[in-house]
């Protein structure tokens, strides 16, 4: 079997790597699906016979990783741009998720993994609530394998009005999953991993919550769930409840967190807990601000992710610079409470970085595979490469975290293989999967015409129902 390799050349490395650091014109040298070697100059490499990747004037990096992101919502491009959480949740997410079909699945996953590939992540957790069927399950990995984007199929424990029901108990989903892991996951491949997103915590009882977290130990996959997305109610909290009998296990991610208290985050931090956070979604939805410093200040390391295409972009250069950006205003806001400026600014564009990067993939459990420039990992490279490339920038790091976006992307490389060149994707019949993606929507659209529409006192009626039964939900965690 012949060896393939490639040299990334010319370009300035960001490694993310402690050891190598940056190197202003240093160069990559792959061989298959690894690095091997990171050098100061390609000079070094002379010698190699190897494809040479051109980064002149460009950043290299490694790929960007999304810790969490819907894709099978990736057809409803924009449709909660103006939504609440209690709206999005009564309209898009329960709404037209009850009657999403394996296909859509398929389409919409298909979209969304190329969308990623394209903004220059290569790594997604795809958080795939809506197995309304176990060929949902099917499609969606199916199609994300297809893409050729490393993965973490995180199946969802939601329960969707979906007609008729494919699961008549909360049992036969749980031994879907475990089907699902024989038949997909016998092994932990390289590309392609499998996770649970647990059913929303206090909208099932304490005992169903139980038996996920129980079923994920005994699968040896990852587990997550949305905790604290919503500032001022108890609907996804129960942290105590859950320490209480012995389930906030090291390892678990907990996606958005902005409405826990010290209590809360000291918990996550107490029991090895990983953290993402989705900055986009929770400044708009009203879930709260974004908490970087509170998950920093309690030991922890943040990832960051996209979450939905649904309300913003699919891109984490636009989630690394909102959440920096907003953080460094909360930050500012409390030296202004003393009557004086900011004489410095704490987080650093760096510090955005590594939240895409190295602590994403520690999010994943996969740090010892992807997240930095480091011999010996996964070669999953990026070269962003500005469009107007009329002067170079002063600070790459600073240009690469705001000022960049998906269009400046300009290679991508997945486990050594190459799936963006020359800033267009390759490998793909994207005309094919337009057309697709656009009859999917149609059908989706047309079913959707059908469903309730609820009124704002409606919906607000709604939730405040789901806070009482979560209330009811977690007390079982004291019953013996």
């Amino acid at each position: 079997m012949s060896t393939s390799r490639y040299i990334l050349e010319g370009g300035h490395v960001i490694t993310m790597d402690a050891d190598h650091g940056e190197l202003p014109n240093g160069a990559v040298l792959v061989e298959d699906d690894r690095i091997v070697a990171v050098a100061r100059s390609a000079e070094e490499f002379a010698a190699v016979d190897a494809e040479r990747i051109d980064a002149t004037g460009g950043v290299v990096l490694p790929g960007m990783i999304d810790s969490h992101r819907h894709t099978w919502m990736a057809l409803l491009r924009g449709i909660s741009a103006d939504q609440s959480l209690m709206q999005f949740l009564a309209s898009t997410f329960y709404g037209i998720g009850s009657i999403i079909e394996p296909e859509d699945a398929s389409a919409a996953s298909t979209v969304g993994a190329l969308e990623a590939l394209d903004a220059g992540v290569t790594t997604i957790l795809d958080c795939h609530d809506c197995v309304n069927s176990i060929d949902h399950a099917r499609a969606d990995i199916e199609a994300l394998r297809a893409t050729g984007i490393r993965s973490v199929y995180a199946y969802g424990m939601q329960q969707y009005d979906y007609r008729p029901p494919a699961f008549l108990s909360h049992n036969q989903r749980l031994d879907a999953a475990a089907t699902i892991r024989s038949e997909y996951f016998s092994s932990d491949g390289d590309l392609s991993r499998m996770g649970m997103l647990y059913s929303d915590f206090g909208t099932v009882t304490f005992a169903e919550t139980a038996a996920e977290i129980e079923k994920v130990g005994e699968l040896g996959i990852l587990g997550a769930s949305h905790t604290g997305a919503a500032t001022s109610s108890i609907l996804l909290r129960g942290l105590h409840e859950l320490h209480h009998r012995g389930l906030l296990l090291p390892g678990h991610l907990h996606i958005h967190c902005p409405a826990l208290d010290d209590r809360e985050w000291q918990l996550l931090a107490d029991t090895g807990a990983k953290v993402t956070i989705a900055p986009e979604t929770e400044m708009q939805m009203g879930m709260g601000h974004p908490p970087f410093r509170a998950a920093l200040d309690h030991g922890l390391a943040p990832g960051i992710s996209t979450d939905i295409v649904c309300v913003g972009s699919g891109d984490l250069f636009s989630q690394m610079r909102l959440g920096l950006q907003f953080q460094r205003a909360l930050d500012h806001t409390r030296v202004h409470a003393t009557g004086t400026m900011p004489t410095t600014v704490g987080l650093g564009v760096h510090d955005a970085l590594t939240w895409a990067t190295r602590n994403s993939a520690a999010a994943l459990g996969l740090e010892d595979r992807i997240g930095s420039i480091t011999v010996g990992k996964q070669a999953d490279l990026i070269v962003v490469k500005p469009r107007m490339d009329l002067v170079r920038s002063s600070y790459p790091a600073g240009s690469v975290v705001l000022q960049s976006t998906a269009a400046d992307v300009e290679t991508v490389m997945v486990d050594g293989k190459i799936r963006k060149r020359d800033g267009r994707l390759v490998g793909q019949d994207l005309d094919a999967v337009r057309t697709r993606a656009n009859v999917a929507l149609d059908r989706i659209e047309k079913a959707a015409a059908t469903l309730t529409k609820y009124t704002d006192p409606e919906i607000f009626g709604w939730f405040t129902q789901a806070e009482r039964t979560a209330s009811v939900n977690f007390a079982q965690a004291y019953v013996d």
